[in-house]
């Protein structure tokens, strides 16, 4: 029987935002155009933009962490296409990267 474990693995930041998808309390939204009401489960690139989605995450597990491993497993059965980013990391290492760019100019 499989199980998930959390691992780290190096991304490309830019790469992440521009493909990602992140999750809501009900639907999703793009990360590179900011689109709002995509449904995750059938949207397999962003309606507005038309960028694929390769990375999801989710808000809600801010609140709910509980729910981690629920939404981890629908969606390694319904997209298995996607790779689920946390989204604490996500965001603080673009906080990371917003605060060194801003100091860099």
């Amino acid at each position: 029987m499989s199980e998930f474990l959390r691992t780290w693995k190096s991304y490309d930041l830019e790469e992440v935002e521009k493909h990602l998808m992140i999750l809501g309390d009900v639907s999703g939204d793009c990360a590179s155009c900011r689109q709002l009401g995509i449904h995750y489960l059938e949207a397999k690139e962003c309606p507005q933009c038309k960028t694929p989605f390769k990375y999801v995450t989710s808000r809600r597990l801010e609140t709910h962490p509980g729910e981690r491993f629920q939404l981890a497993a629908r969606l390694r059965d319904k997209r298995p296409d996607l790779s689920f980013i946390d989204y604490e990391d996500y965001r603080k290492t673009l906080g990371r990267k917003k605060a060194r760019d801003f100091f860099a100019k």
